[in-house]
């Protein structure tokens, strides 16, 4: 007989009534768009698609072309309660491209989502390729990753989104 191991990087664990809950990984596979693709290899749905590694060689990333304002985003297709974002950003060059990315949150494509609300900022890089948001069960259907200013590039080679289930929100 085979015995499974739980991947638990895909999951999220938070306390529950004093036993601890594996939150999935709800952005996994979903549809996703960015303001261009600076390279055919980085089209928008890498962000997406299970593969965790930060180099470039391995085709697992994402990659805006060079412009105001870059953003990517994913379609969840139900409005969650958001616990937590987690971005896997590239290490093997480039990785101060993320630097001040905004994580956004909500149901509008107002802007292409980008007047969402803010669950975080990326204000430093921590030497390290992971950096996980605490959103703290933000209602939204949409997550958006915007660089605000000057021509820039983003490139993202994993985002995770860890949500209860999906919301029946009443308000």
């Amino acid at each position: 007989m085979e015995t499974h191991l739980l991947d638990t990087d895909s999951y999220l664990f938070v306390p529950f009534n004093n036993l601890v809950e594996p939150l999935q990984n709800v952005a996994l596979n979903k549809q996703t768009v960015q303001s261009s693709t600076g390279n055919a290899v980085g089209i928008p749905f890498k962000g997406v698609d299970g593969c965790r590694t930060e180099i470039w060689g391995y085709s697992c990333c994402t990659h805006t072309g060079p412009q105001q304002n870059p953003w990517w985003r994913v379609d969840l297709l139900a409005v969650y309660k958001v616990t937590a974002v987690t971005i896997i950003n590239r290490q093997d060059c480039c990785s101060e491209r993320l630097l001040g990315a905004q994580i956004l949150i909500g149901d509008s494509l107002e802007q292409n989502g980008n007047t969402n609300s803010r669950c975080g900022v990326l204000e430093s890089l921590a030497g390290t390729p992971t950096y996980t948001f605490q959103c703290n069960e933000m209602k939204g259907r949409y997550i958006s990753v915007i660089i605000p200013g000057s021509p820039k590039t983003l490139t993202l080679c994993e985002v995770e989104v860890f949500a209860v289930r999906p919301c029946i929100c009443l308000d």
